[in-house]
């Protein structure tokens, strides 16, 4: 071993209590108390000598910078420390925990690839980082690589306890949203629940993947813990607005009125939520995050008929025939389909040479159900291509289709069996008792329902 001065030592100590004390008054929500800490002086000539406590103020005045959600004065601070402090053994890694922040509030987190691998490299004994690599990768799609990367981590009750453990966790929790078993999911979770309340620190100097709670809200969700899940996200929201951390809070009202549209929570304004996150991402530019406050427009049919468009807003429908259009498009299943068809389904005792007009209103009602403000093209929900029209179901949530998904695994996976009967609120299109068209799924799904058995009751929330 080599001799370390004590000067060394109580400098590295110094280091270590500003960054606790920092992360505590973070925590709090204290931001006066840490804005009275960071302030002096910011510019330091490069040569002089840097101190680790002067390191240390000057990464939490980085992550000030990301709490405001101002991403351009980050990524300069975080690239100035870089460059004083490169030569010191945790330098890169600092650098990529903030660098990791400011990709993902740019919308640009692609651009992580190459920090992540290097990070793997340099400290072998952080799992923090093969873990991001594997998260980044399942977010990319490359489910094989991330998936073979994931093998090689141990169990996460056997993660060390280092300065990086809550974030290592965090990032496996998110992991485990994904894929994995319920059962690791479940692990995870009770790992995570002492920390609910808490941000998440990388090291010492950056909240790195905003707060505990988000994420737990998610796994139990996934986990089929409803009173739980709501219950974090809305402690998540509570938090990130108790701290003023602008981007982590947009990413909480995103997640929470995301989790009232899966739920059919009419007590929680998921629209007035998302049109907030909206207003904060276009005025910050925080891409990312500006594309998930867009969700997928949301179509039921099973136990009752609602429309949700990508603002998060529910349909009100001004044509009674235009309805009907898009629950047999439904029932179609995203197959082309004559226009023909449709039209001697909805005017059965008119000629389809005289309903052009009236067809393409009501193809265009259904258009503007999912997409209001026409924010996406004509074509992305709903395709017309000569005579033919189809729903493009890999834009859309349809729970007829979640539903047969889920029920497929049914017999490998308890928990998609689970979530499948939750989602059968009642017979397909029970409000077309005499419909022709919709006879044949409401049997099928029926039939699907009955096969699941009664299992457990699906949590509700009220």
């Amino acid at each position: 071993m080599g001799f370390v001065a004590d000067s060394d030592l109580h400098s590295v100590a110094a280091a270590q209590r500003a960054e606790e004390r920092f992360l505590a008054l973070l925590n709090r929500g204290d931001i006066r108390s840490l804005d009275t800490e960071l302030a002096g002086p910011q510019d330091r000539a490069a040569h002089l000598p840097t101190t680790d406590d002067d390191v240390a103020v000057d990464w939490f005045r980085c992550l000030r910078a990301i709490l405001d959600g101002d991403a351009q004065a980050a990524e300069e601070l975080a690239f100035s420390l870089f460059s004083r402090t490169q030569g010191e053994s945790q330098a890169f890694a600092l650098f990529t925990t903030h660098v990791g922040v400011i990709c993902w509030m740019q919308g640009s987190i692609d651009d992580l690839e190459e920090h992540f691998l290097r990070a793997r490299r340099e400290y072998p004994e952080q799992l923090l980082w093969p873990a991001s690599l594997a998260l980044l990768w399942l977010l990319q799609g490359r489910h094989s690589s991330a998936e073979t990367l994931l093998r090689s981590l141990p169990d996460p009750g056997d993660i060390p306890r280092d300065k990086y453990w809550l974030c290592t966790m965090v990032v496996l929790a998110e992991i485990a949203t994904l894929t994995g078993t319920a059962e690791q999911a479940a692990e995870i979770r009770d790992l995570l629940l002492p920390y609910a309340g808490r941000l998440v620190p990388a090291g010492g100097g950056v909240a790195f993947w905003g707060t505990a709670a988000r994420t737990l809200g998610l796994l139990e969700e996934r986990l089929g813990l409803l009173e739980d899940a709501r219950s974090h996200l809305e402690l998540a929201l509570e938090i990130t607005g108790r701290i003023e951390a602008i981007a982590w809070h947009a990413e909480a009202q995103i997640e929470l009125a995301g989790f009232a549209l899966r739920h059919d929570l009419a007590d929680i304004d998921a629209e007035v939520l998302l049109a907030e996150a909206r207003a904060t991402c276009e005025a910050r530019g925080f891409a990312g995050l500006l594309r998930r406050t867009m969700v997928r427009p949301r179509v039921r049919v099973l136990g009752k008929f609602e429309v949700v468009s990508l603002c998060g807003r529910r349909a009100q429908w001004s044509s009674r025939k235009a309805r009907e259009l898009l629950k047999m498009l439904v029932a179609a299943r995203g197959a082309a389909t004559s226009r023909e068809v449709y039209m001697h389904a909805l005017w059965p005792d008119e000629h389809p040479d005289t309903l052009g007009n009236r067809f393409a209103v009501a193809v265009n009602v259904v258009r503007r159900a999912f997409d209001p403000d026409r924010l996406m093209p004509t074509q992305h929900y709903l395709t017309t291509e000569g005579e033919a029209l189809w729903l493009n179901l890999e834009h859309l949530w349809v729970d007829l289709e979640r539903f047969f998904e889920l029920s497929s695994s049914a017999d490998a996976d308890a928990q998609s069996a689970h979530s499948a009967r939750a989602l059968y609120h009642g017979d397909a299109f029970s409000d077309e008792p005499y419909a022709d068209w919709a006879a044949m799924i409401r049997d099928r799904a029926a039939l699907v329902y009955a096969s699941l058995g009664k299992g457990d009751s699906p949590a509700r929330l009220g």
